[in-house]
């Protein structure tokens, strides 16, 4: 499981890290790798550090929002988040943006 780190100009402008999801994760694991490699922890030390995800959204729900399983079309947008120091963003493309929160 990688986690693409991408460069874009919003980043030198305060707006945070952004990555991409490979093909083959889910949302949730890109949120822990990002916010793993964002923090400079273990994605096993993550839990430990900042609590489990699933206390503040459940990652069920967050793999399944923007999946196309032959049923309905997918969402299309993006979902907002707070997880320990980060206010976490992922859309329909794959891409988790952090900003560390004040």
């Amino acid at each position: 499981m990688e986690t693409e780190i991408t460069t874009d100009e919003s980043r030198s402008q305060g707006a945070g890290e952004i990555y991409q999801a490979a093909p083959s994760q889910t949302l949730t694991e890109a949120v822990v790798e990002a916010i793993a490699s964002a923090s400079g922890l273990d994605t096993l030390e993550i839990a430990d550090e900042f609590g489990p995800l699933y206390d503040v959204i459940d990652p069920s729900a967050l793999d399944s929002l923007f999946q196309s399983g032959g049923g309905p079309s997918p969402a299309v947008g993006s979902v907002t988040f707070e997880y320990g120091d980060y206010r976490v963003t992922v859309d329909e493309t794959g891409r988790v943006e952090l900003a560390e929160q004040a």
